[in-house]
């Protein structure tokens, strides 16, 4: 069921997996309100073409700006795919940053697992560079988000 936990990933890929305690329409509505990641993503701000889960749906456009202050990156999203609860697809289409992301939900239990993953097209060298600092960070975001379900 989870084999693709030890896939080996190319340079390109990166995947962050975590569990939250929470039925997956709640984790769902909560990831989909874009203009909430910049509560949990680090050092995000995040604007959206829709800004609630009853909103989004394919089409919707997402710009999410990382950095402090103006030095930082813009990142242009468009979700090409759409099925809530479970499954979410973007095109990243922005100056710098180009690829797929992709979030899936698979709940058991009431617990559900966040499964993160985005193909960048960069150059090798960069993603070798800057890898190791992204999955740290996104890794930390995402289980900030999680822990935000604790108390609900």
């Amino acid at each position: 069921k989870h084999s693709r936990i030890w896939k080996i990933m190319k340079i390109e890929e990166f995947r962050v997996r975590i569990k939250v305690y929470a039925p997956a329409p709640e984790v769902w509505n909560e990831l989909v309100t874009w203009k909430n990641q910049g509560k949990w993503m680090a050092l995000t701000r995040v604007e959206a073409s829709h800004v609630g889960p009853a909103d989004s749906s394919i089409g919707t456009t997402i710009e999410a700006f990382t950095g402090i202050g103006k030095f930082g990156i813009l990142d242009r999203m468009k979700v090409t795919e759409w099925n809530p609860p479970k499954f979410c697809k973007v095109d990243h289409y922005g100056r710098f940053i180009k690829g797929i992301g992709t979030f899936e939900l698979t709940e058991e239990n009431g617990v559900t697992v966040f499964d993160w993953f985005e193909e960048i097209k960069a150059p090798k060298a960069l993603l070798l560079l800057l890898k190791p600092f992204i999955l740290i960070a996104v890794y930390a975001s995402l289980r900030k988000f999680a822990r935000g379900f604790s108390s609900s």
